[in-house]
């Protein structure tokens, strides 16, 4: 059995790490000799400068065969300020495919993040049912609209601005005013806005009134046919707004781009998005049965897990959820993570958490479920009433489904717009 060790990278071993990813994720501009140069530079200055960012090897026999990055996230969870740890860019030397080293790494991350009395984590996967299968549960879905720009509300623009480098610091106090108040948003560095603002083809407006922006989108313009230079789609990479008048006057800006933009592409977790506009039809003149027309495409991303059960609760034990009181007992199948697998008893007063002794009365209802379904459910992802009816759940007393759900329900399923 080859000897296997997973640590935090040195600098030196940037060129590892930048060999690895380039290999698992084929990025041409990493395999151009000045462009991998660059890469190895940034990750290099990362791991010096950033201390929310760790860069983790799996060494096997000494040789480095797979990579990951680690994310230390304040994240909003019901409008409590909780550390969660994030995990990305999971790559395996293509030499040691099948060898179990990303089961290997992400177990390493889940414990290493459970020892430092972390409960949750989250993830984008590279494919849903592989990190299903190690107990990550679906969060909100993302929906993507593409809007004729004369189909947004009209109004008045005469707050919005052009944003420059000298206005960083107030959309990065916009954004975080605006995620303490956003259940599952996660507080933005100003490093991390650095690098998103620097990007050439991004563009940013913003909507101040009295002295504070309240409001800011950031833009990238796309031609539509190289046949045609003078006309473009014009896509929303980011969208935070404080207030009504921020999102209506925003609105109205993009509304009188019409004469150059053929559509607005929007990338929103809002569910009620298609209330906002005149025809929320996205171009393409389908009919979905019997007589509903396509709006938007939607796509499943962000994953949570829970990995610490008790501990969540522990965190948790001053937040309300609704007004019910009972005693129910949860029992959460988690293989992965045997340590999670286990009964665990909740007293609910008036809504409010309390964790019992492992053998405490008899509760007033059990429920069984796995950890994935269970990580969504507390995060507001998923209602109760929905994994009982698909099976996923399974209830001592079916009468207990709505009390259940009301406890475990959000006004809003939670929202990231953090990619990591």
């Amino acid at each position: 059995m080859p000897v296997e060790e997973i640590r935090v990278l040195k600098p030196s071993e940037a060129e590892g790490f930048v060999r690895i990813v380039g290999m698992a994720y084929p990025r041409q501009e990493m395999q151009a000799p000045d462009m991998k140069e660059r890469w190895i530079n940034r990750i290099r200055e990362s791991m010096q400068e950033d201390p929310g960012v760790s860069f983790v090897g799996c060494f096997r026999d000494n040789r480095m065969v797979g990579v990951m990055k680690w994310f230390d996230f304040h994240m909003n969870v019901h409008g409590k300020r909780l550390l969660t740890g994030g995990i990305g860019t999971v790559a395996v030397d293509l030499l040691h495919k099948k060898e179990k080293i990303a089961k290997s790494m992400l177990l390493h991350f889940l414990r290493a993040y459970r020892d430092r009395g972390v409960s949750l984590v989250s993830l984008y996967p590279f494919r849903v049912d592989f990190y299903k299968q190690m107990g990550f549960g679906a969060g909100t879905k993302m929906n993507e609209y593409r809007v004729s720009p004369l189909d947004l509300p009209a109004g008045s623009k005469q707050d919005v601005i052009a944003l420059s480098k000298e206005d960083r610091a107030d959309i990065l106090g916009s954004y975080n005013r605006y995620a303490p108040k956003t259940h599952g948003m996660i507080e933005k560095t100003a490093r991390e806005l650095d690098a998103f603002l620097d990007r050439p083809e991004h563009i940013a407006f913003g909507c101040r009134k009295d002295g504070q922006l309240s409001g800011y989108l950031v833009l990238q313009f796309k031609q539509v046919s190289q046949e045609n230079a003078s006309i473009h789609d014009l896509h929303v990479k980011e969208f935070i707004c404080e207030t009504p008048e921020a999102m209506r006057g925003l609105l109205a800006f993009l509304r009188s781009q019409a004469d150059q933009v053929r559509r607005c592409i929007f990338y929103t977790q809002e569910e009620d998005f298609h209330f906002l506009l005149a025809d929320p039809g996205n171009g393409s003149d389908r009919l979905i049965p019997f007589y509903y027309h396509e709006s938007h495409a939607s796509g499943v991303g962000l994953m949570y897990r829970m990995i610490d059960v008790a501990g969540y609760f522990r965190q948790m034990a001053d937040h309300r959820m609704g007004r019910e009181s009972c005693t129910l007992t949860f029992h959460i199948r988690d293989s992965f993570l045997p340590d999670n697998e286990k009964g665990y008893t909740i007293c609910f007063r008036d809504g409010l958490p309390g964790l019992l002794p492992e053998t405490p009365a008899q509760a007033d209802a059990e429920v069984s479920l796995d950890i994935s379904d269970f990580s969504s459910l507390v995060m507001g992802a998923v209602r109760f009433h929905s994994l009982y009816q698909y099976g996923l759940a399974h209830l001592s007393r079916p009468e207990y489904v709505e009390v259940i759900d009301r406890l475990f329900a959000v006004p809003c399923k939670p929202r990231c717009t953090t990619g990591f």
